[in-house]
């Protein structure tokens, strides 16, 4: 889906017109590789991140950002400043958001069949970091857990006006 929407943007440069859009396709290259939350260590990544609400443990990890991988998504953070972030997961079928984030996640589900909901900051989240810590609207697209099967194609046509959505926000996608 990410690499779809790459592609898209390549084809019509005019939507970047006046943004800067920064992708980060795969944050956890263990677990992707290992079909699994954990890295290679065995600690889930989106719940390493320095947040009011973590907790300090060996599946979340022993201290905030013990992870390189988390370390390095915070990296690009603090780099870019984002005003947005999109992230992507399965399998909870909605649109998630965090800090500022609701305005935002209602346009996305004007553009699929996926509802909003607000879920809640989940200790040492990426979410709880970005959008309560550091005020960031913060949307996580949660794809139905059988998302997988489908086509980059299918996947596309069911999300990617959505994905779009949160790029342009507050236009619209034509």
């Amino acid at each position: 889906l990410v690499n779809r929407l790459i592609d898209h943007l390549r084809h019509n440069r005019d939507l970047l017109e006046g943004r800067r859009v920064v992708f980060y396709p795969v944050a956890n290259p263990d677990g992707l590789a290992a079909n699994t939350r954990e890295n290679v260590r065995r600690v889930d990544l989106n719940r390493n991140f320095e947040t009011a609400n973590r907790v300090n443990d060996e599946t979340n990890g022993l201290r905030p950002l013990s992870e390189p991988e988390s370390r390095a998504l915070q990296n690009l953070i603090k780099d870019y400043s984002p005003s947005r972030i999109v992230s992507i997961h399965q399998p909870l079928t909605c649109i998630d958001y965090d800090g500022p984030g609701r305005a935002l996640a209602t346009r996305m589900a004007q553009y699929c069949d996926l509802p909003v909901k607000k879920i809640g900051a989940r200790p040492g989240s990426l979410g709880s970091y970005t959008g309560e810590t550091l005020g960031i609207a913060t949307i996580t697209l949660e794809l139905p857990g059988e998302a997988s099967k489908d086509s980059e194609d299918v996947l596309w046509d069911k999300y990617g006006k959505a994905l779009l959505a949160a790029i342009l926000y507050p236009e619209h996608p034509s």
